[in-house]
Parts: C-alpha cells; sequence; structure tokens
C-alpha cells in the first residue's frame, strides 16, 4: 500500500512538472508569435497598395535592448521636412546646454551728460529669436523692446542725438536657406534669419470683412508702425459668396498686398507676413516705442552687418538683455515646429563654434556632433535647420541613433519634454485621439508637400519605451491617409504587451 501510494505521488508530481512545462512553453510561444503578429500587423501597413508609388522608410526599436521590432529602407535617405528639428535641438542642447540664453547687449558711444546721450546707442545682436511677447503672460508682442526702452530710463537717458546702431555682424547675409522656395517667401515659416529679430521678423495682420459689400477689407496690424506699405485690394462680398482673402509680400520689398474677397459675416483672418530686413524693422519699432516712453532720438537708424572693431572703441556697456533659457526654445521648435527659432538656433551654432553665423557653419556643428554621436557621415545632409527645405536628407536609421543617444543624454529630460505628445498638444494635439497611443507617444511631425514624417518615442502596455521613425516621401493620398497610417503603427508599438526576446 505504501508503495502504491508513493507510486502514485510521483506519478502526480511528474505529471504537474510536465503540464507546467507545457504551460511554460505554451506561454512562451504565444509570446513569440505575439512579437510575430506584431511585426505581421507593421507589414500591413507598410504593405499599403495606395502607397506603391510611396517611398517609405520605418525603424522601430527597443530603448531598453537592442532588440529591433521592424525596419524597412532603414538605410536609405529621405527629405526630414521638420523631424530636421530633433538634430537641430539635441545638437544645441549638447552643445549649450539647457540653461543658455541669448545675450543682447547695449552701448554709449559718446558722453552721457543730464540724460543725453551725445552720440550713438549701439544693440549689439546675438541671434535672439525670442522677442515676440511669447514668453509674456500679456502676449504684448512689444513687452521685450519696452523693457529695453525703460532700462535706459532707468539709466538716467532721455534723448540719443546720436543714431539707432544695430550690429547684425554675428550673422552672415544668408539669410534665407538653401533650397527655399521662392512663393514661400511672404509667410511666417519661411523669415528672413537675422541675429537682431523682432516677432518672429513678421508683421500681425487681422483682416475682417467691411461695412457693407463693396468696400474693401479693414485691417489692423500689429505693430503699428510705417515700416511696410500696404496695398488694399480686397472687397467685401455678400454672405453667399467665397471666401478668397490672401495675403503677399513683393520680393525683396516692403510692400505688401491684400487681395481677394470676404463674405459679409466672414470671421475676421489672422496672417503673419515677413518683412525684408528685420534688423532695420527692429530699429525702426525700437525707435517707436522709445518714443512712446518719452525718449527722443535724432539720428539715423543704420545697420552694421561687418564686424568692425573700432565701433566699441570708447563705447561703454549699458545693458545687457537675456532671453528665455534655451529649455524654453528648443520646446517652442519642437512643440510648435517653429522654423525661424529652428534657423536662429542652428546659425547661432555656426556663429559661437565656427565664427560666423551661417547656414553652412551651423550645418557643420550640427553634422560633428551627429557623427561623433554615432550617425553614418553618408546617411544624412544637412542644409538648414528647421527642414524647410528639400536638400535636407536623414535616413530612419540615423533618426535611430540620434534618439537613442539623447535619451541616454544628460539633457534628454528637456529634449523628451519639447516633443509634442499624441493626443495632448503640439502638432499631435489632434492625433491618436482615443487610442492607446494617446499620451503615450512624444514624437516630432514633419511636412512639406507630398512629405509626411514621424519620429520619437512610444510606451507600450508594460511601461517600456521605444523608439521609432516612419517617414513618407512621394505619397499622392491625402496627407491624413499617411497620418493614419502613422498613427495606427504607434498604436499597434502601443498595445504590445509580449516579451521582446
Amino acid at each position: 500500500m505504501y508503495k502504491l501510494s508513493r507510486i502514485l505521488l510521483i506519478s502526480f508530481i511528474i505529471v504537474n512538472l510536465f503540464s507546467c512545462t507545457r504551460e511554460v512553453i505554451v506561454v512562451k510561444a504565444q509570446e513569440k508569435q505575439g512579437l510575430e503578429k506584431l511585426h505581421a500587423e507593421i507589414d500591413y501597413y507598410a504593405n499599403d497598395p495606395n502607397l506603391k508609388n510611396a517611398f517609405l522608410g520605418i525603424y522601430i526599436a527597443s530603448l531598453e535592448n537592442p532588440k529591433v521590432i521592424y525596419k524597412l529602407n532603414e538605410h536609405r535617405i529621405f527629405v526630414p521636412a521638420s523631424n530636421q528639428k530633433l538634430y537641430t535641438t539635441a545638437a544645441a542642447l549638447h552643445k549649450l546646454g539647457p540653461d543658455f540664453r541669448y545675450q543682447t547687449k547695449f552701448f554709449a558711444k559718446g558722453t552721457l551728460s543730464k540724460g543725453i546721450l551725445q552720440g550713438d546707442l549701439i544693440i549689439k545682436g546675438a541671434g535672439d529669436p525670442t522677442l515676440s511677447g511669447r514668453f509674456h503672460e500679456s502676449k504684448d508682442i512689444l513687452a521685450e523692446i519696452k523693457a529695453w526702452a525703460d532700462s535706459l530710463k532707468e539709466k538716467g537717458i532721455t534723448k540719443i542725438e546720436g543714431g539707432l546702431i544695430g550690429d547684425n555682424s554675428f550673422f552672415a547675409d544668408d539669410i534665407l536657406g538653401t533650397g527655399w522656395s521662392w512663393d514661400n517667401e511672404s509667410y511666417y515659416y519661411a523669415a528672413q534669419t537675422s541675429a537682431l529679430s523682432f516677432n518672429d521678423n513678421c508683421i500681425d495682420f487681422t483682416a475682417e470683412a467691411g461695412s457693407s459689400a463693396g468696400s474693401p477689407a479693414d485691417i489692423s496690424m500689429n505693430p503699428e508702425i510705417e515700416y511696410a506699405e500696404i496695398i488694399n485690394n480686397s472687397r467685401t462680398t455678400a454672405n453667399d459668396s467665397i471666401y478668397t482673402l490672401a495675403f503677399w509680400r513683393e520680393r525683396a520689398k516692403n510692400i505688401i498686398h491684400l487681395d481677394g474677397e470676404i463674405p459679409l459675416k466672414a470671421k475676421p483672418e489672422k496672417e503673419s507676413i515677413t518683412v525684408e530686413k528685420p534688423a532695420e524693422y527692429l530699429l525702426a519699432v525700437f525707435r517707436s516705442v522709445l518714443k512712446e516712453k518719452g525718449i527722443e532720438t535724432a539720428g539715423k537708424n543704420i545697420v552694421i552687418s561687418r564686424k568692425d572693431t573700432a565701433l566699441y572703441q570708447d563705447a561703454d556697456s549699458l545693458y545687457t538683455y537675456y532671453s528665455v533659457p534655451l529649455s524654453d526654445i528648443v520646446n517652442v521648435i519642437n512643440k510648435r515646429s517653429h522654423n525661424l527659432y529652428a534657423e536662429q538656433l542652428m546659425k547661432t551654432l555656426g556663429g559661437l563654434y565656427k565664427g560666423k553665423g551661417s547656414f553652412r557653419n551651423g550645418a557643420s556643428v550640427m553634422k560633428n556632433f551627429l557623427t561623433s554621436s554615432g550617425v553614418s557621415d553618408d546617411e544624412i545632409i544637412i542644409v538648414d535647420g528647421s527642414g524647410l527645405s528639400r536638400r535636407n536628407f536623414i535616413s530612419p536609421y540615423s533618426m535611430a541613433v540620434l534618439l537613442r543617444k539623447m535619451a541616454h543624454s544628460s539633457n534628454f529630460d528637456t529634449f523628451y519634454d519639447s516633443l509634442p505628445i499624441a493626443g495632448v498638444d503640439g502638432t499631435l494635439k489632434r492625433r491618436m485621439k482615443g487610442m492607446r497611443a494617446e499620451g503615450n507617444v512624444r514624437a516630432k511631425t514633419g511636412y512639406v508637400s507630398n512629405v509626411r514624417n514621424l519620429s520619437g518615442y512610444v510606451k507600450d502596455k508594460k511601461d517600456r519605451q521605444y523608439i521609432f521613425s516612419i517617414l513618407v516621401n512621394n505619397y499622392t493620398v491625402p496627407t491624413s491617409y499617411v497620418n493614419d497610417l502613422q498613427d495606427n503603427i504607434c498604436n499597434l508599438i502601443a498595445e504590445f504587451g509580449g516579451e521582446l526576446q
């Protein structure tokens, strides 16, 4: 009896061990199948016949280990559009640090006596793109300029007998990026770069219907200064007419047109139009604010575009204006996809590390950073900082290398926090709503005509982080279709809960 019980016990143990082993094998097989299923589901989107004429590149990998989840054309190069901003902001954070601040310096060249500056006031630009009121609660675009004037009043200055001299020499004269399209020049996303910049180098307009049909549209502008000539050829029309109102600026001139028609009950239209010669624009605005603050200015506005050491001989330092920190600047660049901020930052890198703030020098600094980070030299071509040019090229793999590099950087928190959050803010605010990817994707969008890209980080069900880059060039379907493809692939990762081995 004892022997029989022992035999039964041993048999029971063996059966249970076999059963447990079988369950482990089944679970492992399911986990493996889960990864294979994920790969197959991504394949489904990557092989969409509606994109047969498009150029598609994908790279998805775990951030916790070297496991590659999916790759397609990962070493081929694509037009990045605004994905380029990830390279620009990463390089700037690495080279300058998140606490870097731009410094705009003021000098008095002459004698200051009884409130009168018997000479010139010099403003030395360093490329600060933030003079726009964007970081002030009031959102007054003149906020910083008014602070400049108040600082001069605190120094006792009531009159400037000389001129306002803007030292714009920190940047080179390449005001527009290589390959930028001429028909974009009127619009805020293609604003000219300048070491002295104001209000994104734009004038802000609001146009609304006139008082009656046949009358021109009413225009208001901010700031209200006579820097540009406004030609209003618009017309107010009946309520059932089509809205065709459009602003545009003549090339190389500060002549801005408003053409087209606006129905009587149409909502006001807002548009920011670029200016020619931004440094002169800033000086004109500053002179206007000085007048409002009770400081007289007698001389002319002069912009210096070449370094002139003699300019500062016998000049006394008056005041230094500090911008918000770089951490705030990269937030605007990535969440809002702000082109001018990115270009100013790129040229700043060129000026600080190559002696002149040019696109070429900025690109050189960026490329040195990227190659030292492990990005292959033949998988990236840089000509601007924003991605507006179609002469930039990147590969999905080079983007993944950058994202992994930043994830192990002391600047990662700043970089990560600057990225739009799916369904929450920035350029991803309206995407991935209602999906598990909502709130779990931090990524940079990129768009120029027939180019739609998305690269960044995504968390899965187990809170594991992945890097991804989905680049789509030369598509002919609606851009919303490509958005859906990218969103669905991100959501597949967000919903994944299997093992990665």
